[in-house]
């Protein structure tokens, strides 16, 4: 319970560091290089299942992620807000633009970096990450504006999102694993101090 509490404690102090962030060149090159990644793969890494297809599957996680762990709550809000923003306004015709899922994907920014920032990577830190992140950003807050284009009740559109986020978090939450231990075995990212 005390590592409970203390992991709240820590917060603002997350949010005060993930800023000074923010005043940094070399942070905010990095930032502005993953958030092109970000827009790229928004765009065009992103598929659809035939047989649930309401649910888009792709790896735009990704570059939150890093963002999360490497820069902080705040750094990898902005980006997520940023990026599906980006992705709207060089997406292909057809697309539309919905507020509410930016503002989903600017809470599982904030999830992912209040969890993953200042913290050791692990799996199983990372799979609560992502699980938490979709739960409250993309099943809550995306469903229910994906909700107001289809004739399903919110409950049907839920599970049967559900039905598939849920586990491909648990898989994003290694991929994160993986790619993060990755970059700081071989030096590319470092904290910026």
């Amino acid at each position: 319970m005390d590592s409970f509490v203390n992991f709240f404690k820590k917060i603002p102090g997350k949010f005060a560091s993930s800023a000074k962030e923010l005043g940094k060149v070399q942070s905010i090159a990095i930032i502005a290089m993953l958030l092109a990644l970000r827009v790229i793969l928004g765009m065009f890494g992103n598929f659809v299942l035939a047989f649930n297809p309401y649910v888009k599957i792709g790896f735009r996680f990704l570059p939150m992620a890093i963002i999360a762990y490497y820069f902080g709550p705040l750094c990898s809000m902005v980006v997520a807000g940023l990026g599906d923003v980006l992705s709207y306004v060089f997406a292909p015709p057809g697309a539309s633009f919905t507020p509410g899922i930016t503002a989903g994907y600017m809470v599982e920014g904030l999830i992912m970096g209040i969890i993953l920032y200042n913290e050791k990577i692990g799996f199983v830190r990372a799979g609560i990450c992502q699980v938490c992140a979709t739960i409250f950003g993309g099943l809550a807050i995306n469903t229910y504006f994906i909700y107001m284009f289809y004739g399903l009740t919110y409950f049907q559109l839920f599970m049967f999102r559900a039905s598939l986020l849920i586990p491909w978090s648990i898989v994003q939450g290694f991929i994160i694993v993986f790619i993060v231990k990755a970059l700081n075995r071989a030096n590319v990212l470092k904290r910026v101090s």
